[in-house]
């Protein structure tokens, strides 16, 4: 039994097939939970550059294995926070009613449901929330056993935490995973073992290369690794001017230098910093080749790049000198997405106020502006993140930070 009134329909942002005009925010049946499903009130939801893919691609994109929204709409939205509010019997000692919880969507595993939908279930190993699995732009979402089988569905132990925060807690997650694939081989001394060392390099000197929503994450991540100096490059004055307004205090407090600078001084800044030997990590935030290539550039013997911006499928091969990988021992690594361990994580980060999402906030609105909030991200005009809460009809409002008593004052729950 639920204590939540649950309504008869729901209003739900769908794909109905390929391309921004086949976005509709229609009204649906709320679906009731069999045995093994969990249905969950939305409490808010992010926007992300992903969700451009699945728009453009349709059933050609790699988690849709061949589903076409065409035929089987899909609700869009993969980054938020959820309350349950029926739970059916076979988790009912696991998940109580009202209980929150984040969601990972990348699912490691195959469906449990609508194997006709796929070109071939069988073979599927990961699908997702927001693309075949019901999405987070909706008013209530139905969780399906794999979600919760493979603890994807990560309860929010601090009940204090705005629903802002928990939503935000999976874009930051993918920030955490991508800093722990990068490595460092270490020797106390000559004689010794070697150790390996994940993130970035402490005492070291960390560039990253572009400061945009996800690239300031990057950059306070990587500040409590504690290295010596972080260089930003970063061709937008804005985008800089952000990053100095936001930890450069901190990092001064932290003994860290903070260097800021554009990609045509970035040399000779490199060269200053290191006395002439390159950096320790390279984070490229930009899915962009000839910059990606241009990183190992920068690297210092054991150097590593991080390639977190993902390229065009048309655009992906990439020249390394094999010579500095040889005798520099040089590496690369990189990263999609995160896991619940992950997530779990940057909620620890937030709850600990060692990260405060409220300041990468930049637009806020009710579920009839997720359309518009999926089109301002497409055409790259927010700097931060947009949220969306579903039970709220306003308009995208764009704001400067955002805050739990805002949030609180929003929803009506001061």
């Amino acid at each position: 039994m639920s204590e939540f009134e649950i309504p008869e329909t729901m209003m739900a942002l769908q794909l109905t097939g390929v391309g921004a005009e086949k976005i509709e925010l229609r009204e649906v049946e709320v679906p009731r939970p069999e045995d093994d499903q969990v249905l969950c009130r939305v409490e808010c939801a992010a926007a992300c550059a992903s969700d451009s893919k699945i728009i453009d691609q349709g059933p050609d994109h790699s988690l849709m294995h061949g589903w076409d929204p065409a035929k089987w709409p899909v609700t869009l939205g993969h980054e938020g926070c959820v309350t349950a509010v029926e739970v059916g019997s076979n988790w009912a000692e696991r998940i109580k009613v009202g209980q929150r919880f984040a969601v990972q969507p990348a699912v490691p595993s195959g469906p449990s449901r609508h194997h006709e939908r796929y070109d071939d279930a069988e073979a599927i190993r990961k699908i997702a929330v927001g693309y075949t699995l019901p999405g987070l732009f909706a008013e209530y979402v139905l969780i399906d056993p794999e979600v919760i089988e493979t603890s994807c569905l990560i309860e929010i132990p601090d009940a204090d935490m705005p629903h802002f925060a928990a939503a935000l807690s999976e874009p930051i997650s993918c920030v955490v995973a991508a800093q722990q694939h990068s490595f460092h081989i270490t020797k106390e001394s000559p004689e010794a073992p070697r150790e390996v060392r994940l993130g970035m390099l402490p005492g070291g000197t960390t560039l990253l290369l572009g400061a945009g929503p996800m690239g300031l994450w990057h950059l306070e991540i990587a500040m409590s690794y504690g290295p010596d100096t972080i260089i930003v490059s970063e061709p937008n004055n804005a985008r800089r001017a952000r990053a100095e307004e936001f930890f450069a205090r901190r990092a001064e407090d932290e003994g860290i230098d903070l260097v800021l600078t554009t990609p045509e001084e970035l040399d000779r800044v490199i060269d200053q910093a290191t006395d002439g030997v390159g950096v320790d990590d390279c984070i490229v935030a930009l899915g962009i080749r000839p910059v990606q290539e241009k990183s190992f550039d920068y690297l210092g013997p054991g150097g590593v790049t991080n390639l977190f911006g993902g390229v065009k499928a048309d655009d992906r091969m990439i020249s390394v000198d094999a010579r500095r990988i040889h005798y520099d021992s040089i590496s690369v690594v990189g990263s999609s997405g995160s896991d619940p361990s992950d997530i779990a994580e940057a909620i620890d980060l937030i709850a600990t106020d060692r990260l405060q999402p409220g300041k990468y906030v930049s637009a806020v609105g009710g579920l009839d502006a997720a359309g518009d909030l999926l089109q301002a991200v497409r055409e790259q005009r927010m700097e931060g993140k947009g949220i969306i809460y579903p039970h709220s009809r306003r308009a995208l409002a764009e704001i400067d930070g955002w805050s739990p008593e805002e949030e609180r004052e929003l929803l009506g729950t001061k």
